[in-house]
């Protein structure tokens, strides 16, 4: 099995595990300061590199989080850690290529830790790209770029597009998979002025949507307000930062807020439009992607154990900011229990955005889209990522055989965009007028109808607003 690939980044040597090859840490390009990413060249570093072999064994730099101010991690951070991993079963075959991109609330993650581990046993390549967090990627700076996150996400997909050939991909068949953030960013790339993402045709959103792109006002409070705690006088400031000062002034304003929402992507009318919808709508006219759309049912089940008054006064209005009164009157009736309002915040985050992105797409277009209403794991965030990369030796018996269908659908549809279970002639129900879902449980694999949960339609489509 040959496992050497010349890119154009670099000739690399991998290393062959579970009958695929991995590379890692290959870069694709630079991070600057506040900047978008710039395309990686190896003659920067001198003629002779252009055609020196490098070995890609080993993890790249992970993007700057609060991991990197454990001295103990073993792992390296920093600013500068354009690189992807690719998992393929054949440098020279023909596979479908899913690209992953993480979740951790655009705060945490890197390809160290893959989310989506099940895609490294299925005949298909399986690329992980590192993106930029938190400030280093998604605030708005006096003198810096908007968007760089998504900046470094779209170079990756080019330097996969270029060099598809080289690691056994058929860039005809392309998919970008998400959790959480990673599904807000493939929703929002999708969004986005971009051409390049008309390559893509099939995207799996698993508990994210549209609900982070923000106005750029927003984006530019955030930063002040932690310029502001941080008795900082101006956001241009940052600049002067090492990489680990700026994460330390960033981990002092976050505390124990849970600030999965402060940042995301911007309608900067540069890669982002404020007419969004519209562009997603022309792009699935033009090019006729695909969508699997997925949520639970209790998404944020785990908040049970906070105090009501800490849910109510402080975890919504972290969650939402401004529209936090908008989306409580509408989405729930008072009186209401402490279980109640935990469900209502999961919907509000995960669900209802879910909801609305299918509709959005269906009902503006004929696009093809496939929804899921999970149970595995009581609903809560991140199950059906959970149920799918547990070995099925660790799975209940009487559980294994849906696990089984249910990654039948996943793999056809990446396949072929038809999911569809032979053996039990199932077929994933389209989502159209009639509102049909999946409904995943452990024991059970079935259509239902959610015609009955009817949401206002004068929502705000961006969740978290200042």
């Amino acid at each position: 099995m040959k496992k050497i690939i010349k890119t154009t980044t670099g000739t690399y040597h991998g290393t062959v595990d579970h009958d695929h090859i991995d590379f890692l840490g290959i870069p694709f390009g630079y991070g600057r300061r506040f900047k978008r990413a710039e395309e990686f060249s190896l003659a920067k570093f001198g003629p002779n590199e252009v055609n020196k072999l490098h070995y890609a064994v080993h993890h790249g730099v992970q993007p700057m989080q609060d991991e990197a101010l454990d001295q103990s991690n073993k792992l390296r951070f920093g600013e500068n850690c354009l690189n992807l991993d690719i998992c393929t079963p054949d440098i020279e075959g023909k596979y479908p290529i899913v690209i992953e991109l993480y979740g951790g609330g655009f705060l945490r993650g890197g390809n160290h830790s893959k989310q989506m581990s099940w895609l490294d046993h299925e005949s298909v390549v399986h690329v992980v790209p590192n993106y930029r967090l938190g400030l280093f990627g998604w605030s708005k700076v006096e003198g810096g770029d908007t968007n760089v996150g998504l900046s470094d996400q779209l170079m990756a997909i080019q330097w996969v597009i270029d060099n598809a050939k080289s690691f056994g991909g058929d860039i005809k068949n392309l998919t970008l998979v998400g959790l959480s953030a990673g599904a807000k960013s493939v929703s929002a790339l999708m969004s986005s002025n971009s051409n390049l993402l008309d390559w893509v045709k099939k995207i799996i959103v698993f508990s994210g949507g549209v609900q982070t792109i923000r106005d750029l006002q927003t984006a530019k409070k955030v930063t002040e307000n932690i310029c502001r705690d941080n008795n900082i006088k101006s956001t241009q400031d940052l600049f002067n930062l090492t990489d680990d000062g700026l994460q330390l002034v960033q981990e002092h304003t976050l505390g124990t807020h849970i600030s999965t929402n402060w940042f995301g992507p911007v309608i900067d009318d540069d890669l982002i439009s404020s007419d969004w919808q519209d562009k997603l709508i022309q792009r699935v006219k033009r090019t006729h992607f695909k969508t699997i759309i997925s949520a639970g049912t209790n998404e944020l089940g785990a908040y049970r154990k906070m105090n009501i008054n800490h849910l109510e006064n402080e975890v919504m209005v972290d969650l939402f900011g401004e529209n936090a009164g908008i989306l409580k009157q509408s989405l729930i009736k008072e009186p209401y229990s402490k279980n109640e309002f935990v469900k209502m915040l999961g919907m509000a985050m995960y669900t209802l955005p879910g909801r609305r992105l299918a509709e959005l797409l269906t009902q503006r277009s004929d696009a093809e889209v496939y929804c899921n209403l999970a149970r595995v794991y009581e609903g809560q965030h991140g199950g059906v990522i959970r149920y799918l990369n547990t070995p099925e030796t660790e799975i209940n018996i009487d559980y294994r055989k849906n696990r089984r269908n249910f990654l039948n659908l996943l793999r056809d549809f990446i396949a072929t965009g038809k999911p569809y279970v032979e053996d039990i002639k199932y077929e994933w129900p389209l989502y159209d007028n009639d509102r049909l879902v999946l409904e995943l449980d452990s024991d059970d694999l079935k259509s239902v109808s959610i015609i009955g949960h009817r949401y206002p339609d004068d929502l705000p489509w961006q969740s978290y607003k200042l």
